[in-house]
């Protein structure tokens, strides 16, 4: 630029004006220099929503004082805004440069011919909610007619993963909704058991029973009669032990039962 030193030559050296249209000058040199090797010593952000200079600076390992000092946010009285451009250095000592080139933008000009984008930051997602439990069409009978007796949860450190409803034996154990029967035979410590397929990955289960009145593959009706009531299996009392199985999981039935 021959011209221009030419008129700094003729003119003070020492003037501030000059001092300052030769710091930009030498800025500017620099920041092609730095441009021309694609590493340019700030990155571009867009302030996401809740995003603080706090938040930002810990984003790229600077402190939160060259974020505000880069982009002069002290002065500032409101809060950061969503979609807000903020430079930020990439190291402590690029902070003068990066100062730089926010006070050029603010008089809409930049001391680059080009703006690198910012980089890509990964942010963590947050976790998923918990699907909550699938509500059946129907609501469920109650296999028996009687009261509880022994409810689901930890039982002498095991899990009684169903609720008891005691009754004479022989009493006819109803179907609570309608599906197929997946399992009509005898489990160690359950006896005699009944599962029933009602979809949605929801089962229920029925067991202790001196009778199966239906058979696997059987599609049975919400009411119709499936067992009788006994005490196979480890039982203390004739009664049945009704279970909800959600995807194999065992759920409380009482969130079921009308």
């Amino acid at each position: 630029m021959p011209s221009f030193f030419g008129v700094l030559s003729r003119g003070s050296a020492h003037h501030p004006s000059n001092r300052r249209l030769l710091l930009l000058v030498v800025l500017f040199l620099f920041f092609q220099s730095v441009a021309s090797a694609n590493e340019l010593p700030w990155v571009e952000h867009s302030v996401l929503r809740g995003e603080t200079a706090d938040s930002i600076a810990t984003k790229y390992a600077v402190s939160s004082k060259t974020v505000e000092r880069a982009n002069e946010l002290a002065a500032r009285t409101e809060p950061l805004k969503t979609g807000e451009k903020l430079l930020v250095p990439k190291k402590e000592s690029d902070l003068l440069s990066t100062l730089a080139e926010v006070r050029a933008r603010r008089r809409g000009e930049s001391s680059l011919p080009s703006i690198k984008k910012e980089q890509p930051i990964q942010v963590p997602l947050p976790a998923p909610k918990k699907k909550p439990l699938p509500r059946p069409a129907e609501p469920f009978l109650r296999p028996l007619a009687g009261r509880i007796t022994s409810p689901f949860g930890m039982r002498g450190g095991r899990l009684h993963d169903g609720v008891d409803i005691p009754a004479p034996a022989g009493t006819t154990i109803v179907a609570a909704r309608p599906g197929k029967v997946v399992f009509s035979g005898t489990i160690q410590g359950y006896g005699r058991t009944v599962t029933i397929d009602h979809g949605d990955g929801m089962k229920t289960r029925y067991s202790h029973n001196s009778a199966n009145l239906v058979k696997k593959g059987d599609v049975v009706r919400q009411g119709q009669p499936i067992a009788k009531v006994g005490r196979t299996g480890r039982a203390t009392c004739t009664h049945v032990h009704f279970s909800v199985l959600v995807n194999g999981k065992a759920i409380n039935p009482e969130k079921y039962l009308r």
